[in-house]
């Protein structure tokens, strides 16, 4: 990763937005667009842009979305931009390409529970509320708890 990221997320991380995007333009500068980390850098200059009242980096989060296979962190980011700016929906969205593409990304997986977003029912072809649903749900939930009687 290129320091002037690596300095960028300390900002971010600090809330001092306008440090953080000068470091995060700086790192995708230098950067090609075929780099291993150029969605990710790009996806930091748009949060970091939206953080500061510049909507226009909201098109950046949503064009590294569209160009990432992988990496969580560039979902979190449009994520959280999109919660930003009001749009709950998208965010949702961002969030269940991220899970797919990192199950175990703990910053989509905490942000998830803050948003409050329930997981897909057991069989989506099913309505929620389905007694098929519901009973594999519960069964499933359960699993994940552990053994009954703990």
């Amino acid at each position: 990763m290129h320091p002037d990221f690596v300095q960028g997320q300390r900002y971010f991380r600090q809330g001092k937005y306008d440090e953080a995007l000068s470091c995060f333009k700086s790192a995708s500068q230098v950067t090609s667009d075929m780099h291993a980390y150029a969605s990710l850098y790009m996806s930091f200059v748009g949060l970091t842009q939206v953080m500061l009242g510049d909507v226009s980096g909201l098109n950046l989060c949503r064009r590294a979305g569209q160009e990432e296979t992988h990496r969580g962190d560039v979902f979190e980011n449009l994520a959280r931009a999109e919660l930003r700016l009001g749009h709950r929906k998208q965010a949702c969205e961002a969030l269940r390409r991220g899970i797919k593409a990192d199950r175990a990304h703990s910053g989509l997986r905490n942000l998830r529970t803050e948003m409050g977003m329930r997981r897909s029912p057991p069989l989506n072809f099913l309505k929620r509320d389905n007694p098929l649903n519901r009973m594999l749900g519960k069964l499933m939930y359960r699993n994940r708890r552990g053994p009954v009687g703990r």
